[in-house]
């Protein structure tokens, strides 16, 4: 296997990816290497097909992106290091009590929708400051981006738990 994930999909290193090529390289991937096709040492196998997909989940998602784009220059993010800029950590704080605080789905629509335009905010400033390899900006924007793609994740969840809730409840009509 290749010696980086943006490697082994035949991708440039670079923040800005082609998601649909991406797809559609995992999937010539999972082909070829499908334990089932493969003969030889089932271990080695297995774990390029872990690789395969292990590499797929970082570059997909801008906050792991990032951080592996730093990681490939030397700049890892200290996840011992907290966030400093107080008014991103209120601004986030009070989403996760918005969060905590509703089940309605067109509040958690807008929450998700408000969250992913800050997301996309951190990207491009993250792409910048990557692009002038300016790694303090870029480790600052990258360790942001884990914490708006963890609020994301939570807010997803939540939404598809309140429509699961809701098909529930139709059952009770029946």
């Amino acid at each position: 296997m290749n010696n980086h994930f943006f490697a082994l999909f035949g991708l440039p290193i670079s923040f800005r990816i082609d998601e649909t090529l991406l797809k559609a390289r995992l999937l010539e991937l999972q082909k070829t290497h499908h334990p089932d096709r493969q003969d030889g040492d089932s271990i080695a196998i297995t774990q390029n097909a872990s690789l395969i997909n292990h590499a797929y989940d970082t570059l997909k998602r801008d906050d792991s992106r990032a951080a592996y784009l730093l990681s490939l220059n030397g700049e890892d993010i200290d996840l011992d290091k907290s966030i400093s800029d107080w008014d991103f950590l209120g601004e986030m704080m009070e989403v996760r009590i918005a969060l905590d605080d509703t089940d309605d789905k067109a509040s958690l629509d807008k929450m998700a929708n408000e969250v992913s335009q800050t997301s996309q905010a951190l990207a491009d400033g993250f792409d910048d400051a990557y692009q002038a390899q300016n790694w303090t900006t870029a480790r600052d924007l990258a360790q942001k981006l884990q914490f708006v793609g963890k609020l994301h994740d939570d807010i997803i969840a939540k939404l598809s738990e309140s429509l699961h809730q809701n098909n529930d409840d139709d059952d009770l009509y029946v």
